[in-house]
Parts: structure tokens; C-alpha cells; sequence
């Protein structure tokens, strides 16, 4: 089965949240086998959602999931189209329909030598990112590519493993070319400084003159979301979590430079803010 870690690293992912006692609980040494039991589900349902609520059951489950797509995986080994066939059939598998963040993409994190501060901030930003996407799906019926905006987001800072600097979205774009990775990734890490700059704005930034413009709507997610998890997490504005950085997202931008930059970049954000806000048909958990 998958060490907790992993499924810390997929909860937080789904819902923002890492679910811990959840998964702490499911993994006792002494209970672990009746609570991996599927057909026990219904046994244990009525505690958990009394515990952790809707959500922690349906993380419940997913663990469930998580440690059969493990299992399953090791008993089929290179027999692929045989696995993928009965993973899709069970509703294990999910490509398509959702997106959980792989465990290599965050390793590759760690072995490029992101530090555990910015780590854990671009864990946050998919986590965040994906829940907008999935509120923007249920919201508009939107298309949206899942995968996209969740390793979009979790690579998104990759260049700060060299540095912090203005150019760390060029760099973290050739380190991602250079680890293989594809460019519609690489160019979310390369445009994502102050939202998507403007070629004469790069200009005056020293960066390449280009145009770094958001033309995907699952780059605008991830930069909504990046500003977002800074404005709940960096402790200078006092929010009341997500749906209050929502909220308040053009005042608190007004009044903190941090966050609003200046008038062309803090334009930028509004208009992102006011196009997820008017795709998503919900409040913010």
C-alpha cells in the first residue's frame, strides 16, 4: 500500500486540506485490515462522516482506491492494457475524469532541491488550483485539463531550487525542459511572474522581450490560485481562509502592494478573479 505520505501528498491535492488523523486512523496497525476492507465501507461510513464530515469519506474511499491501484499494479506488472482496462472498469483509475498529484513529479521537486518552504507553498497552490477547476467544471461545464492545472501549478515555482529572483520562471522553465518535461508545463513556469506580463513590461523587467500573456484558462486557475495561497498563508493580511480571500481578493490586493504589485499587474488579477468567480457555481471550502 502506499505510505500515508502519499496519500497526505493526493488529500491535499483533492480538497486543500491533508486529512492526517484520517489517513493515521485508516493505517492503525491494529484496525488497518478491517478498515481496508471494502466490503465494510457501509460499517464504517456513519463514523467518519461524523468525524471528518462529507469530504473525509470521500477521502476514505480514495485512500481505499489509492492502495487498490497499488495492489493491482504490482499483481498485473507490465501486463498494462490488461491493468488500465480493469482500473478503469472498478473506477480506479480516474485520468480523464480528475487528477491526483503524482508522487514522482513531487519527488522531482525534491531531487532539483526545492526547499521544503517552497514545497509545501506549491503543494498548496495545486491544491487550491484544483479545487477552482473542479468548481469551474461544476459551475459552467467548462472543459478543463485536469492534468494541466495540477502539475502546472505544482511545477510552477520550480525555478526557485536556483533562486528566488524575478528570473526563477525562465529558469524553472529550462530546468523543466532539461528533466523532460512537457511545454505546455514549462511555459506556465515561464509566464506565471506577476500573472503574465506584457512584452514591453518584460522589457522594463530585464527579462526576455516577449509576450508571456495567459491564453489557457488553466494558466489563469493557476495564477489565481498561486495568489490566493499567498493572501490565506503569508499571515499580513488576517483572512478567514479561502472563501474570504475570495471574498475580499480586489480590496486586499487595493490596499497590499505584496499582492497587487502595480495598477497594470493588479488589473491582470482582477480580471482573472472576475472570470473564474462568474465560471464557478460555488463557495470556496
Amino acid at each position: 500500500m502506499p505510505p500515508t505520505t502519499k496519500h497526505l501528498h493526493t488529500s491535499l491535492s483533492r480538497t486543500g486540506k491533508d486529512y492526517a488523523e484520517l489517513h493515521a486512523w485508516i493505517n492503525d496497525p491494529v484496525m488497518q485490515y478491517d478498515r481496508h476492507d471494502i466490503t465494510k465501507i457501509c460499517d464504517f461510513g456513519p463514523e467518519i462522516r461524523a468525524r471528518f464530515g462529507e469530504e473525509g469519506l470521500r477521502e476514505y474511499i480514495e485512500h481505499l482506491r489509492e492502495d487498490i491501484d497499488v495492489k493491482l499494479t504490482k499483481i498485473w506488472g507490465k501486463d498494462a492494457a490488461t491493468r488500465d482496462e480493469a482500473l478503469d472498469y472498478y473506477g480506479i483509475r480516474k485520468q480523464g475524469r480528475d487528477y491526483t498529484l503524482d508522487m514522482a513529479d513531487i519527488k522531482l521537486l525534491q531531487d532539483a532541491g526545492m526547499a521544503a518552504e517552497d514545497l509545501d507553498h506549491s503543494l498548496k497552490v495545486a491544491g487550491r488550483a484544483l479545487d477552482i477547476a473542479r468548481r469551474v467544471v461544476g459551475g459552467s461545464g467548462a472543459q478543463v485539463d485536469m492534468e494541466l492545472v495540477g502539475r502546472g501549478a505544482l511545477f510552477h515555482d520550480l525555478g526557485k531550487a536556483k533562486t528566488h529572483a524575478i528570473e526563477h520562471g525562465r529558469i524553472g522553465a529550462e530546468m523543466g525542459k532539461a528533466r523532460g518535461l512537457p511545454d505546455t508545463i514549462n511555459v506556465i513556469m515561464e509566464k506565471h511572474i506577476r500573472g503574465g506580463l506584457t512584452a514591453a513590461e518584460a522589457a522594463e523587467l530585464g527579462l526576455p522581450v516577449k509576450d508571456y500573456t495567459l491564453h489557457k484558462l488553466e494558466e489563469r486557475i493557476i495564477i489565481y490560485a498561486d495568489r490566493l495561497v499567498d493572501i490565506i498563508y503569508d499571515g499580513l493580511v488576517k483572512v478567514d481562509g479561502a472563501a474570504d480571500a475570495e471574498r475580499r481578493f480586489e480590496d486586499i490586493l487595493n490596499n497590499e502592494i505584496r499582492y497587487g504589485k502595480n495598477d497594470i499587474t493588479r488589473a491582470r488579477y482582477f480580471g482573472y478573479h472576475r472570470e473564474i468567480q462568474g465560471l464557478m457555481g460555488s463557495t470556496a471550502q
